[in-house]
């Protein structure tokens, strides 16, 4: 029944949320304004590259690989029957009925009118779809989260499926918003890479969610120090000059795995 409360009160108060995450671009009370709504103790998110092949030295490791063992090893699984920013948004490029995934024992207290049980394989399939879509998937652990569903913060994870124009985090990260950069982590060992065949006509930078590229003497230069590693801009470059690329020596899903667990059990 809270749960329910807090969810019309989020849609009918979402300008209000949007209006607050202005305040961290403000000059002294900014800083202060993003150590309490984006802590680090409270906030991890680690987005995932939509629909782009990641080349790891002679092997190909593909996005919907790295969620398997999330998704298998999670005691429970629910898919939420809506998108809170997406319905809050009235979005009209992507479907407001397609929720984020929530893994663990916390999920299993999601009320039955937000969200639904679902398989392995329905969860695995629900991926397939916000990939098929569009939509960038993003590993986040966030207490706003299970405030909002009012469920155990220590005991959930969310598999969230983010639009360019709707999600919250990605239109607060154009913000400059650093706490939040901060708590938003690109894949473990991932580098985005321009080759000589970039034209330098300016499409990534349009595209990049997070300003992090920028055209030097006529060529694409991506700050990786910026950089979330989504892979929108090598879907975008028309010159198939962006690539992305993980070291051979590093196990992507283990990082990712530690990460998750430093964090929360599920």
């Amino acid at each position: 029944m809270l749960a329910r409360l807090i969810h019309k009160l989020s849609l009918r108060f979402w300008r209000l949320g949007q209006a607050l995450n202005r305040l961290t671009t403000l000059p002294v009370i900014g800083p202060v304004a993003e150590a309490v709504l984006f802590s680090k103790k409270e906030n991890q998110g680690v987005i995932l590259p939509v629909n782009e092949t990641i080349y790891q030295g002679e092997q190909v490791a593909l996005p919907v690989t790295l969620l398997p063992t999330l998704i298998e090893r999670a005691s429970r699984r629910v898919v939420l029957n809506h998108c809170l920013c997406r319905q809050a948004e009235s979005c009209q490029t992507y479907p407001t009925d397609f929720g984020c995934l929530f893994l663990g024992e916390g999920a299993a207290r999601i009320d039955a009118t937000l969200g639904h049980a679902v398989t392995v394989d329905a969860a695995m399939s629900h991926v397939e779809k916000a990939l098929d879509l569009g939509l960038v998937p993003m590993v986040m652990h966030s207490a706003c989260d299970a405030f909002m569903l009012q469920i155990p913060f220590r005991r959930m994870l969310a598999i969230c499926f983010c639009c360019d124009c709707c999600c919250t985090i990605r239109q607060t990260l154009r913000l400059n918003a650093h706490a939040l950069s901060d708590t938003i982590l690109r894949l473990p060992g991932l580098e985005v890479q321009v080759g000589d065949a970039c034209v330098g006509c300016g499409l990534c930078i349009t595209r990049c969610p997070v300003k992090a590229i920028t055209l030097v003497e006529g060529q694409a230069q991506i700050d990786n120090a910026r950089c979330k590693g989504c892979g929108l801009c090598v879907s975008t470059c028309p010159s198939e000059a962006i690539s992305l690329h993980v070291d051979p020596e590093t196990d992507v899903a283990a990082r990712l795995l530690a990460l998750v667990e430093a964090r929360t059990e599920i």
